[in-house]
């Protein structure tokens, strides 16, 4: 093998790991607006929510099953969000906790999640 298609082979490779590194910035700005697009949901049934206990203080009738299903509307808008920000959390870090599963930084001795001194495992284990 030549010096030019050694010099070709190590471009592929920086190549291959440079379009890796802005799928995974892409995918996060996706994931960043998949959250601000549920928190913007999330606070027009806040406002429905406001809206119905004013009718309900104001009048003295309030429609329950409407509520209800504002209340678990936001519930599950509120764990999807907790879903999306620990798959960021999980994409960032290097290893993961052997105890609890959490997303590690590199360089940290005790788990901030559960307090396991740690055994790390990567990602793909």
């Amino acid at each position: 093998m030549d010096l030019f298609d050694e010099l070709l082979d190590k471009a592929k490779v920086a190549l291959d790991v440079a379009v890796k590194a802005t799928e995974d910035v892409v995918d996060t700005g996706k994931q960043k607006f998949n959250i601000a697009s549920l928190e913007n949901k999330i606070g027009k049934d806040y406002k429905a929510l406001g809206e119905a206990f004013y009718g309900f203080k104001k009048n003295g009738e309030i429609d329950d099953a409407a509520v209800d299903e504002l209340i678990l509307s936001i519930d599950e808008k509120l764990s999807k969000i907790e879903e999306i920000k620990e798959e960021i959390r999980k994409a960032k870090a290097d290893r993961v906790c052997a105890n609890c599963g959490a997303a590690i930084e590199e360089n940290t001795v005790f788990c901030p999640i559960c307090g396991q001194k740690l055994e790390f495992t990567t990602e793909e284990d």
